[in-house]
């Protein structure tokens, strides 16, 4: 991680910086994010050999302190390597077949003496490796992007790469660079923190922020008037209209077909919310991040809708255009727990079963979860869960390929197709 302000400084021959409770969440979100991520595309027998690039992009020095002083942790480079190496031995257990996952990590770090840091703790144990698999660069990630995707590109059947962008604040990373990325390996995934309170506090409808915005690509989503109206004016919504606007923009601006925002807020009397961001072009890649949040359930949240949310600046949601409730009154902090999960079944239940019958045309499952999952906290399971209160009801009918007439949601699959029912009928909430 790379901090400003040098609340993270590593300098060889001293001890490493203190970490924070909610950055250890974080890089247990990484680690097992590695590892599922490579079980599910080891899952097929057939495949014996796993391409994938690791790019640390904000590597810090590699290992951090306790709260205490009397425990070493692990940074992100560290738990990258020991990730992959821990599931490459998991996958041979007791199998026939040698499984290999032939990895590349790129560690960046602009700072010179976090790098010599990084570069003596990683030296102790993999010096034989650089070069090899390990590459480590003393640069700012923005000006090394080309040579490293050009690298990736080059390890044949190696596109598939994992950016961990982990930066203190909110503008070392501009949309355009994740277009860049999207754009130029095929399989990209990204891990972006954005330190959205960093910025929403001190934004304002000036020329400055407006080169600002600007600069990171998200000027056009962003209605400074209308916010800075809302903050003078003290409306409870300003907070909330600004982070959709802020969301929506990175979903749209940064090119990848599924996103992922939560929010994660530190320990301290005035503790600043900052976003995980998680972006794919896989689907399973997303779901594999969502069952994720859902384990941590007692660390990670967002205040949208908990079911099926809205990104963007809408009107009619806003109750000084409709007098009805605010966005504080609709977005409630939503916290993974079981209760979540009863709300997000109950509301997608309900909204699902309305939008297809509104739609009065039959749809492939597959189809309505690419469409629905970057507006939902919900897992795939949990969306197809949902389906069963409509099914029992006789408001959709769900078959499979071979036209067997699905009984509950619970045994749909990706290539099932849905079917509205041909009866009218008004919607009652589900019982």
């Amino acid at each position: 991680m790379s901090k400003k302000g040098d609340k993270y400084e590593w300098i060889v021959g001293h001890p490493p910086p203190p970490i924070d409770p909610h950055s250890l969440v974080k890089h247990k979100i990484i680690g097992r994010y590695l590892e599922s991520y490579i079980k599910v595309l080891m899952g097929n027998p057939r495949r014996e050999c796993l391409k994938i690039s690791v790019v640390d992009g904000f590597a810090g020095g590699g290992e951090y302190l306790s709260d205490d002083g009397k425990e070493i942790h692990e940074g992100s480079p560290l738990i990258a390597l020991r990730s992959v190496m821990e599931t490459e031995i998991y996958l041979n257990e007791g199998g026939k077949k040698e499984k290999t996952v032939d990895a590349k990590f790129y560690f960046i770090e602009k700072k010179p003496s976090t790098f010599k840091y990084l570069s003596k703790l990683l030296g102790s144990d993999y010096q034989n490796r650089f070069e090899k698999d390990i590459f480590l660069f003393k640069s700012p990630f923005n000006e090394v992007l080309p040579q490293i995707i050009q690298q990736i590109s080059n390890h044949k059947g190696g596109e598939r790469a994992i950016f961990l962008l982990d930066q203190y604040a909110y503008d070392d990373i501009p949309m355009q660079i994740l277009k860049i990325i999207f754009s130029s390996l095929k399989n990209a995934e990204v891990l972006l923190t954005f330190n959205v309170d960093s910025l929403i506090t001190f934004l304002s409808d000036t020329p400055q922020f407006k080169i600002i915005l600007e600069a990171l690509g998200l000027l056009q989503h962003v209605d400074l008037k209308y916010y800075s109206y809302l903050k003078e004016s003290n409306d409870p919504n300003w907070k909330a209209v600004i982070q959709r606007m802020l969301a929506r923009g990175i979903m749209i601006e940064s090119g990848a077909r599924f996103s992922t925002i939560f929010y994660i807020t530190p320990l301290g009397q005035t503790p600043w919310t900052y976003w995980l961001v998680h972006l794919s072009n896989e689907f399973k890649a997303r779901d594999v991040m969502m069952e994720l949040h859902w384990e941590q359930s007692n660390h990670f949240s967002h205040y949208l809708e908990p079911d099926i949310f809205t990104l963007g600046y809408n009107a009619s949601r806003d109750s000084n255009a409709t007098k009805q409730a605010s966005f504080e009154e609709i977005c409630e902090d939503f916290s993974f727990d079981a209760l979540a999960a009863k709300k997000c079944q109950t509301g997608l239940s309900e909204k699902l079963a309305r939008k297809i019958y509104d739609d009065d045309k039959p749809v492939k499952v597959i189809s309505l979860l690419e469409e629905i999952v970057s507006f939902t906290p919900a897992t795939k399971k949990m969306i197809c869960e949902s389906l069963t209160l409509p099914i029992n009801a006789g408001d959709i009918e769900v078959f499979s390929e071979e036209n067997t007439k699905r009984e509950k949601g619970s045994s749909i699959h990706i290539k099932d197709t849905i079917v509205p029912s041909r009866q009218k009928r008004i919607f009652l909430p589900y019982k």
